[in-house]
């Protein structure tokens, strides 16, 4: 039984050891548009995969919390090309965007940000946003950004620099 512990402790530390020689994974056209409903994926203008942010991890699932009460509760959704521009976002502490976005005939969106960049939860549930499947932070300098996804999404700013905005388009 010693024998075979020490066998599955050897396998699980080379696995570790060649995972992180993996080499980070550049986007072609084809593989943007293409995606399977359970994945979430976010490409950044030089088509570099974004990887979500891990801010809470127990039991082994990552749950994910947003601060305060005011994150979005109505859904926009964006059909057959239609686009979304935000209002411009002031003040401090945490800012959340007026919208969950969602689509019934894509699951690829275009992300523009002007003067800063956002932060962007995804959720399996328009009734319950506060149910984070994923948080991703996307600073300006890699926007624009494609997202793709079958989940709903919104965005959120920390103290938001005076006139920050977001535009989100759908694509087909």
């Amino acid at each position: 039984m010693k024998k075979y512990l020490k066998k599955i402790g050897f396998i699980v530390l080379m696995l570790s050891v060649l995972n992180s020689f993996v080499i980070p994974h550049t986007a072609s056209a084809d593989e943007v548009s293409s995606t399977s409903d359970e994945n979430i994926i976010i490409y950044d203008k030089n088509g570099e995969v974004v990887e979500p942010s891990r801010e809470i991890i127990e039991n082994n699932d990552m749950i994910i919390q947003p601060l305060g009460v005011n994150y979005p509760t109505t859904v926009k959704w964006l059909n057959n090309g239609a686009s979304y521009q935000s209002n411009e976002f002031y003040g401090s502490g945490r800012r959340y965007g007026g919208y969950l976005f969602g689509s019934s005939t894509t699951s690829t969106f275009r992300l523009t940000f002007q003067k800063g960049g956002f932060g962007v939860n995804t959720t399996s549930s328009a009734a319950n946003p506060s149910n984070v499947v994923e948080a991703y932070n996307l600073p300006l300098s890699g926007s624009p950004y494609t997202i793709i996804t079958s989940q709903f999404f919104y965005f959120l700013v920390d103290n938001p620099k005076s006139g920050q905005t977001y535009h989100v388009k759908a694509v087909q």
